[in-house]
């Protein structure tokens, strides 16, 4: 039996999703149980509106883990011993939760020595600062049997820490979601698009290293009248606002739409099949979610050249890369991709071979070699 210590819904956000659909395609095969969280962030640290999603059906997890109370923590660790797993498996994505993981690993270390411990590791280094964060890593990830890297960037970070716990690098999943039944016309009338617009996404939570910035300067410097072209900006801002809208010229700023807020599954499926071009003009990255959203929907995309985002795109056969922070390279790339049709139907057909080497069924294929039965 497994158990999957992460956070699930109806906690929102990316690793949550993640998790989801790991725990399901895992349950095919394997006895798991998913263990969430309790509480998550506490408010001081939570910048957005609500932790949790409006929409969610999901009541398999055990909500459990409280992530900053360590009178919980025993309880939890004396949960996960009792159920005496032949294999643990966490979700780590920031220093924060590290001190409530490494009790509980200690003492499933010394109550169920024979327990496989495995983390996926999501970011190695964290966005945001955090005190001491390197040390703590390492203290953390030495506890593990195996820690499973999901980009070239995680895996050469991880391997920057020198903690000697072997690593398996895997790959980022494609999310298979359907898409909407209801035609792409339709769709682009309800958002008060049109037929003719090209829709240039930025889609996720704002803040400062995701570079929304520098799209906005690549786009200051086209004439977007002229090129049909329509910004739409989707996620909750975690950063001021108004830098952003004062940022982009006057004369552009109706072209632009900004949905504000967390947005649903059934909205995201929505957004990405209106869209034209996907951005991600991120100026640091481990690897992107929001990429494996987009490729599903068959949707273009435009990545800055960070590893953790190009490995898997193949510039102008499936997609497409500019030089960090460079608004210049960005707004050329945009420019030359909407004034070349064949280009767009070239990348759009290759993202379809890509999506079945980055499936669910062949990730968690793999990541079944590591589990003991």
């Amino acid at each position: 039996m497994i158990i999957f210590l992460s956070v699930f819904p109806p906690f929102r956000g990316g690793i949550s999703r993640f998790s989801d659909f790991l725990f399901r395609f895992l349950s095919n095969n394997k006895e798991v149980k998913a263990y969430n969280f309790k509480v998550l962030y506490p408010k001081l640290l939570f910048p957005g509106s609500t932790q949790f999603e409006n929409d969610s059906s999901s009541n398999y997890s055990n909500r459990a883990l409280h992530s900053y109370n360590p009178f919980n923590w025993l309880i939890t660790s004396k949960k996960i011993i009792n159920e005496k797993p032949k294999s643990l498996i966490l979700s780590y994505w920031q220093p924060f939760f590290i001190f409530g993981y490494a009790y509980i690993l200690r003492n499933l270390r010394k109550n169920s020595p024979d327990t496989q411990i495995i983390t996926i590791a999501h970011n190695i280094i964290p966005h945001e600062k955090f005190p001491f964060s390197k040390q703590l890593m390492k203290w953390f990830f030495k506890k593990n049997d195996i820690v499973i890297t999901l980009s070239e960037q995680t895996t050469s970070e991880l391997s920057n820490l020198e903690t000697g716990v072997q690593n398996i690098k895997l790959f980022h999943p494609i999310y298979e979601s359907d898409k909407p039944n209801i035609s792409e016309l339709k769709l682009r009338e309800k958002y008060g698009f049109t037929k003719e617009d090209n829709i240039v996404l930025f889609f996720g939570i704002i803040r400062e290293y995701k570079g929304l910035n520098i799209l906005i300067e690549a786009l200051n410097m086209l004439t977007l009248k002229d090129h049909k072209l329509k910004p739409l900006i989707v996620g909750e801002f975690y950063d001021n606002k108004n830098k952003y809208i004062n940022s982009i010229n006057s004369e552009d700023r109706a072209q632009y739409l900004i949905i504000d807020r967390f947005v649903s599954s059934k909205e995201s499926a929505e957004i990405f099949s209106i869209s034209n071009l996907l951005v991600l003009p991120y100026k640091s990255a481990s690897q992107s979610g929001v990429l494996a959203d987009a490729l599903n929907f068959d949707l273009p995309c435009l990545v800055s050249n960070h590893p953790g985002l190009t490995e898997n795109i193949d510039h102008g056969k499936n997609g497409l890369v500019f030089e960090s922070e460079n608004s210049k390279s960005l707004s050329l790339i945009i420019s030359d991709f909407f004034s070349n049709k064949s280009s767009q139907k070239l990348i759009s057909s290759n993202i379809k071979t890509k999506k079945q080497e980055l499936s669910w069924n062949e990730f968690s294929a793999q990541l079944m070699k590591y589990l003991r039965d």
